[in-house]
């Protein structure tokens, strides 16, 4: 196997990282529009662009990489690193809907695993990003949001789980779920670095306001 264990939390903090922009930029915390489509993954581009935002050279090596865990995968079905690995290389490469096919099945097949949830979020968050139909956007938001819970429910100690549940929730207008999970947030998190727009989010929302409004 190409990758290891420590491969695993670099994938949770780059699509993790990923999303946080997606929110922001989206303006879930700031009120700056609705339809920005990001890629976390143009940060590390340069050079000659292939279509995934690679390199020619990067692209090359992204296939190999790629083509090296399927055959992992198909080897070891039931191992959730294998199919975290390839979901980390499938949405590197731009391929959200075989990052969540991959995330699905593997969710199937380890359950009470908390990162594939995560992951998955992040993938149906990002996937939503780039659909101009508002029911089927709405219902890749929704996905987000029960899988951040999931994710949540199956790691209590993960904050970005809880704050990443409240955002997405809101977006789709679920208002106290939202503030179930950003007080979920808040109290792993009191002092965290969001904690104050999330205070101000829960407000608005106990008022009636918008979520979305200044910091």
């Amino acid at each position: 196997m190409m990758m290891n264990r420590d491969r695993l939390g670099f994938w949770t903090r780059v699509l993790a990282f990923g999303l946080a922009a997606v929110f922001i930029l989206s303006g879930i915390f700031f009120g700056m529009g609705s339809n920005v489509a990001y890629n976390p993954m143009d940060l590390f581009g340069g050079g000659d662009q292939q279509p995934g935002g690679q390199t020619v050279d990067q692209q090359e090596l992204l296939n190999k990489q790629i083509a090296e865990v399927e055959k992992d995968l198909e080897k070891n079905p039931d191992n959730p690193e294998k199919t975290i690995d390839l979901a980390g290389l499938y949405f590197q490469d731009n391929r959200f809907e075989d990052a969540t096919k991959v995330l699905e099945e593997g969710q199937k097949k380890s359950p009470k695993n908390g990162e594939i949830p995560m992951l998955l979020g992040q993938t149906y968050a990002q996937r939503a990003q780039a659909v101009a139909d508002e029911k089927e956007r709405k219902e890749l938001q929704t996905k987000s949001a029960e899988s951040f819970g999931k994710a949540a429910e199956l790691e209590p100690e993960n904050e970005q789980a809880f704050l990443f549940a409240g955002e997405s929730y809101n977006q789709v207008g679920e208002s106290g779920q939202a503030i179930k999970y950003w007080n979920g947030y808040l109290d792993l998190e009191p002092e965290g670095e969001q904690a104050k727009q999330v205070r101000q989010s829960i407000e608005d929302t106990l008022q009636g306001g918008s979520t979305t409004g200044s910091s």
